[in-house]
């Protein structure tokens, strides 16, 4: 039985970077084709002192203000039957409208709004940029809360977290806002002249846009000033009209009308650019973010939602691998396999190059990033093996693949569902060295790409020449690669004994031939050698789970996600050791729900105290499990909400409660049911008792473990339509001034 082979491993999107790229692109960790940039349109953009803002609130309503004519109009979005848009101010009375009407303040046109934003709390901030005023409107009790006035003209507004970015003009200015407090003012970046817009990424740091709308237009990191600057990015931001994020962390770039926007994914160390995105009929006044994480904008014919643009990819692309180390002195390299998608037209073709000793003194190929990845911070450079010396850069690489029928040649590594990723292989044609670089080529159709996601290379090679006669190797191999089929033994003899080491370099046809064997051998080998992974829960595939769990004579729950079924698995024999005691119930359903769970038993809540007469009746508490405040057990307890005594073998023997802290949906509470039905002793009562069901005092009332109060209660506002009164729903939302130094007498809070 064959031992598994090592090999030199490139997997990770930090191994990717140390190589060198040529025409390629970096998504998600896989290589593929560099797309093709498209040439900036001649079309005038709008002056920014006409862009507009927009913002949901959290009803999934729509709010756009207009500048020029002073109003904020609200509409409907995504809906089968979309109302027409209502200006949310208006100076006339209040008239109802179906599901909108206007409110009677303020009493004259806004002027000028710009940049509009709704906080956690449903509170639309409207930057008034003529008056130098943010006005902050309760969109829930429809009155206008507070209006702060702000040294410069207020352009644009984004939330962070429980407070408002607003973005100055005149002095240019960045200031953070919250409902009644005085305005904080924030350090602009040193780069940043002229703020227009701002956006804030989903960790919470904030991006400004300056410039906007000019070709000298660009995007600074608050928290991370120079984080574009490592590449040129002057013509990808040109002319940008504004900025969201999406998640990702994803930065969309709206550019002039009808062009497409752009994108790329902040990282910590990386910044790498994604498929634009096609925004037909722009108007160039501003995106946002719509509630189900796309990218909206306004027309001429209204709200619309920019959509994945068709990409061209460039024809043909190299990426060029860092030193590979086998740590043994001439090394036969053995196969090399790829994981790649490969369509039809597309194809990636390699060359390898060993040797054992690198020219010294010599110029090596540069590392070079991929084409949309702009910035990246490599740890420990110092540590990244040597790129290939120039005069060993191969000049064809056309060497082509084999896709395996039989998958990964790894043991018991399956494909995951609907992945399209398939296992290529090809020999390592080159002669013996302790280090290997590998080339490889991709070439598309413009439309398609291939893409690779690792690459493996085995070593040592086989050694089935050895094996052989030498009648049938060694001779036969040299005069093959001589061409001195027809000479004779005396003129083999003849040769300097130099031609020997010089033609065993490349491997020969009879080489190449035997490792067609070789694979068939390590496919039978491999799974024998490492069997048992098959019996390790945690290491073994899920197709394998089942027939493991008939050792033990279990049976899964389709239900149960993958985890779930190795943990039970893993504790199988002990859950089983203590079935139906309170120690292994409350274990599997801890496995299965992954939250504290608490067992009480009825029994132990019995108690009859005396209060001055005999027979009163005394109160009692729980705290945490299994711990009691209260009188002696007794065969007779008093109900204090009937006032009679009740026999305590019918309400509290053979009964128990499972107290989950958590919210389970209506497929986990029938698991969890039927997890109660298998494993608790069949003489038993259960009730569930869920963080859905709320607390009520004289019943599920235990406290430390269903005393939570908060919006983990399970209760939501109402709906018409879809809620019940008394079912779990509330009408409204709480009042202002719940938080400490947030509310002002008068204005959100009152007194009785």
């Amino acid at each position: 039985m064959s031992v598994p082979r090592p090999f030199a491993l490139m997997q990770t999107e930090d191994q990717w970077l140390r190589a060198f790229h040529e025409d390629t692109a970096i998504e998600a960790g896989v290589v593929q084709l560099a797309i093709v940039k498209d040439t900036v349109p001649n079309v005038e953009c709008p002056q920014q002192q006409n862009a507009a803002g927009l913002a949901f609130d959290q009803q999934c309503r729509l709010y756009h203000s207009f500048p020029e004519q002073g109003r904020v109009e609200r509409q409907l979005w995504d809906t089968s039957e979309p109302a027409e848009p209502f200006d949310l101010f208006t100076a006339t009375s209040p008239q109802l409208s179906g599901d909108f009407h206007s409110v009677a303040v303020p009493d004259s046109a806004l002027q000028e709004p710009r940049g509009l934003a709704v906080d956690f709390d449903n509170r639309l901030y409207i930057a008034e940029s003529a008056a130098k005023r943010i006005l902050i409107f309760d969109l829930w009790n429809r009155r206008l809360l507070h209006s702060i006035f702000v040294s410069g003209h207020p352009l644009d507004l984004e939330v962070k977290g429980n407070t408002v970015i607003a973005v100055l003009a005149a002095p240019a200015a960045l200031v953070e806002l919250e409902t009644y407090k005085k305005p904080r003012p924030l350090q602009l970046p040193a780069d940043v002249k002229n703020p227009s817009r701002v956006a804030v990424s989903p960790e919470g740091e904030i991006f400004v846009l300056d410039n906007a709308c000019t070709k000298t237009a660009h995007v600074v990191c608050y928290t991370r000033p120079k984080i574009f600057e490592v590449y040129d990015l002057a013509d990808d931001f040109a002319f940008a009209s504004d900025i969201e994020f999406l998640p990702g962390p994803i930065l969309v770039i709206a550019r002039r009308p009808n062009q497409d926007f752009l994108q790329f994914r902040i990282g910590t160390t990386t910044i790498e650019e994604m498929p634009p995105l096609k925004a037909r009929d722009y108007d160039g006044q501003g995106i946002v973010r719509t509630p189900d994480d796309r990218i909206g904008f306004f027309t001429s014919h209204g709200f619309r939602h920019a959509v994945a643009a068709r990409v061209r990819y460039k024809l043909s692309g190299r990426v060029i691998t860092y030193q590979l180390d086998s740590g043994e002195f001439r090394t036969v390299w053995g196969r090399l396999f790829l994981d790649a998608c490969i369509p039809q037209d597309t194809n990636i073709r390699v060359a390898c190059v060993a040797t054992d000793d690198p020219p010294e003194d010599e110029e090596t190929l540069p590392r070079r990033l991929p084409d949309n990845v702009t910035e990246a911070t490599i740890f420990r450079p110092d540590l990244s093996p040597p790129m290939l010396p120039l005069s060993l850069v191969p000049a064809n690489i056309n060497w082509l693949l084999h896709r395996r029928e039989a998958g990964r040649e790894l043991p018991f590594t399956p494909y995951a569902q609907n992945d399209l990723f398939q296992t290529y292989e090809a020999p390592i044609l080159t002669s013996p060295g302790r280090y290997l670089w590998v080339a490889l080529e991709l070439t598309g159709n413009t439309r398609f790409t291939p893409k690779l996601r690792s690459l493996r290379a085995e070593y040592p090679a086989h050694n089935y020449l050895r094996r052989l006669p030498k009648i049938f190797s060694r001779e036969e191999q040299l005069l093959s690669l001589l061409g001195l089929q027809d000479s004779g033994q005396e003129e083999l003899q003849q040769l300097p004994s130099k031609v020997f080491s010089q033609n065993e370099q490349p491997p020969s046809f009879l080489h190449r031939y035997l490792a067609i064997f070789d694979g068939f051998m390590n496919e039978l080998d491999g799974p024998a050698t490492t069997r048992h992974v098959l019996l390790d829960p945690a290491a073994t595939h899920a197709e394998v789970l089942d027939w493991l769990a008939g050792f033990v004579g279990l049976v899964l729950d389709e239900r149960w996600p993958v985890p779930v079924q190795r943990a039970i698995l893993a504790q199988a024999a002990w859950l089983f050791r203590f079935r139906g005691t309170v120690p292994g119930i409350t274990r599997f359903l801890e496995i299965y729900t992954g939250s504290q769970v608490f067992l009480i038993e009825k029994f132990r809540l019995r108690g009859l105290g005396n209060l001055g007469e005999p027979g009163g009746p005394e109160s009692r508490a729980i705290l945490g499990a299994g711990f009691r405040v209260g009188g002696a057990i007794a065969q007779q307890d008093f109900n204090p909400l009937s006032g009679s005594v009740e026999d305590a073998f019918d309400t509290h023997a053979h009964r128990f409660s499972a107290i989950i802290p958590a919210v389970l949906s209506a497929e986990q509470l029938d698991v969890v049911r039927h997890i109660l039905d298998v494993h608790r002793p069949a003489h038993t009562l259960v009730d569930i008792c869920t963080v859905d069901a709320g607390i009520r005092v004289g019943q599920r009332l235990h406290v430390g473990l269903t005393s939570i109060i908060g919006r983990s209660g399970g209760f939501s506002t109402l709906q018409a339509g879809s809620s019940l009164l008394g079912r779990g729903s509330i009408i409204g939302r709480p009042g202002a001034g719940t938080r400490l130094e947030g509310s002002r007498l008068g204005k959100d809070s009152r007194v009785g």
